[in-house]
């Protein structure tokens, strides 16, 4: 009696070029399942591009004859909350030393200010929380920024779409500069550092809820090699780099925005408690909690923003 003929047909081994880049793919993109619908990611894409835009264009200027359009860019849009909030009525009325071109040796404490800050809608300038997004002061600091953005962000969008990024970016955006007025008042700041804390911590609190999830234990690995690889390296390096140049950094900015990106994180995905959900909070009574904190925090910073005065700068910088 003959036996069946059978024929095995192996499968094609893919180039180790094709499993490099299967890979890389894999680490920076979120897909838990496959076939999962993307979305361009424009918005994250068109910030990079405007914040490397603005900063050549005030480079190139501030090496020009006449580098007044940078001095401009940056003294209409650093986050500056003398510029944002009025002082009081007694000091604004008392007489310091000035050099402004229509006075004398002296002048009002209110005309310097008015000068520094530019008076259109003074001192109410209340863009500048957003513009000091868009502002950086060097190329270091550019480049520290606009990477880790991508890094974060083209993920994020490419699988929820524009428009909740869009409104994540610019809340995180909003808490840093209102947590940062609180604390530093007298200060200028610029950059797009606590934008991107929130969506570090939002980015974080998506794969961690991914870990919880996902139910392929070789997946949960993956995961937690492309947090260390996405989120920690990167952290690591910015922290090394801010210590060994001895950087000026705004954790006020940095608190506020990873704040709010990381309840806005658990709003929007749950807690990735550790434990089986039977036996804890459920993930609906979890996100709304943490909505409810997210909201109270930005009304909160909010009021004490517009219910008090700006301090008074030092003069002697002024001059």
């Amino acid at each position: 009696m003959e036996e069946p003929l059978s024929v095995r047909v192996e499968q094609p081994t893919p180039p180790k070029k094709n499993i490099v880049y299967l890979w890389l793919q894999r680490i920076f993109t979120l897909d838990d399942e496959s076939n999962e619908k993307h979305y361009y990611p424009i918005f994250i894409i068109f910030m990079s591009v405007l914040h490397i835009s603005i900063h050549l264009l005030i480079y190139i200027n501030s090496r020009s004859k006449d580098p007044s359009l940078s001095r401009l860019l940056y003294g209409v849009g650093k986050r500056y909350l003398p510029c944002m909030r009025p002082t009081s009525d007694d000091i604004r009325q008392r007489k310091v030393g000035c050099k402004l071109p229509t006075q004398n040796n002296t002048c009002y404490y209110d005309d310097v200010l008015r000068e520094t800050c530019f008076s259109f809608m003074y001192p109410h300038q209340l863009w500048r929380m957003i513009t000091s997004n868009l502002l950086h002061g060097d190329w270091s600091h550019l480049s520290s920024n606009v990477p880790k953005q991508l890094l974060y962000g083209i993920p994020l969008e490419r699988k929820y779409g524009s428009i909740r990024i869009v409104i994540i970016y610019w809340l995180c955006t909003l808490s840093a500069s209102l947590t940062s007025t609180m604390f530093r008042t007298n200060a200028f700041g610029i950059g797009a550092s606590g934008s991107l804390d929130g969506i570090r911590l939002f980015f974080s609190m998506e794969r961690l809820m991914a870990i919880k999830t996902n139910t392929d234990e070789r997946r949960r690995l993956f995961i937690i090699i492309q947090l260390l690889i996405v989120v920690v390296v990167p952290k690591r390096i910015t922290i090394f780099t801010i210590s060994s140049r001895q950087v000026r950094i705004g954790h006020a900015a940095h608190f506020g925005g990873g704040l709010m990106g990381f309840l806005l994180g658990i709003g929007m995905f749950g807690c990735p408690w550790p434990w089986n959900n039977e036996h804890c909070i459920s993930q609906r009574t979890c996100r709304r909690v943490a909505i409810v904190f997210a909201s109270l925090y930005f009304l909160m910073t909010v009021m004490l923003f517009f219910l008090r005065d700006a301090p008074s700068f030092l003069v002697k910088k002024v001059h």
